[in-house]
């Protein structure tokens, strides 16, 4: 027997097929939801370790900045007396040990936070402001690590430890750490910025 479209059928049908449609919907809506809350606890968490990292590296050159520009000084008192420049020569080369008594560094700067948040393309939901003020300091850092390794290349030269060429050297030794010290000071500025823009968002405390 057919059934027969009447008013009262045809209202009920409506509101069945709006229901359903209301339904589907509402389960998208839970569902995008959760997926933001989820989305948004790892971005915090992410956060809060770039913030830790950054606070490492700060104190990292907090530590190293004022101790290389002392061994810039110790390198002029060097330059201006040929009494120590005498001293520096060993039956082995050049005791450069004499004037970076602490080594060059001993800590190495992270960013292993801050690449895993490059990865997971999650920066996209962190302030732009705040992304390019942390992507500065990073910057920095690796311009700090390149004229690192520059300064290490040197030093391990076979003419680095000519004494014919001392003072050429340690000219070149100078130069090389006065352009490691306005790297550093940069970092340093930079990291306080970032760590400040940060704290701006809620995550991590910029006090200690």
């Amino acid at each position: 027997m057919r059934s027969v479209l009447t008013k009262e059928n045809l209202l009920r049908y409506t509101l069945e097929a709006t229901l359903i449609v209301f339904s589907v919907l509402l389960a998208l809506f839970l569902d995008n939801v959760i997926n933001d809350r989820r989305e948004a606890r790892v971005v915090d968490e992410l956060m809060s370790h770039i913030a830790d990292e950054m606070k490492s590296n700060l104190r990292i050159v907090d530590e190293w900045l004022p101790y290389h520009r002392s061994v810039i000084a110790e390198i002029d008192r060097y330059l201006a007396s040929d009494e120590l420049r005498q001293s520096l020569l060993t039956a082995d080369g050049i005791d450069y040990g004499r004037l970076m008594k602490r080594g060059l560094i001993q800590d190495f700067y992270s960013n292993s936070s801050w690449q895993l948040a490059q990865q997971s393309e999650l920066t996209s939901r962190i302030d732009f402001a705040v992304t390019s003020s942390i992507s500065r300091a990073y910057l920095s850092q690796a311009n700090v690590n390149r004229t690192l390794d520059r300064f290490s290349e040197f030093v391990f030269e076979r003419q680095t430890h000519d004494p014919k060429q001392l003072v050429v050297s340690l000219k070149i030794l100078r130069n090389l750490l006065n352009e490691l010290s306005g790297q550093e000071s940069v970092l340093q500025h930079n990291y306080r910025e970032a760590l400040q823009a940060v704290g701006r968002t809620g995550f991590g405390e910029t006090n200690d």
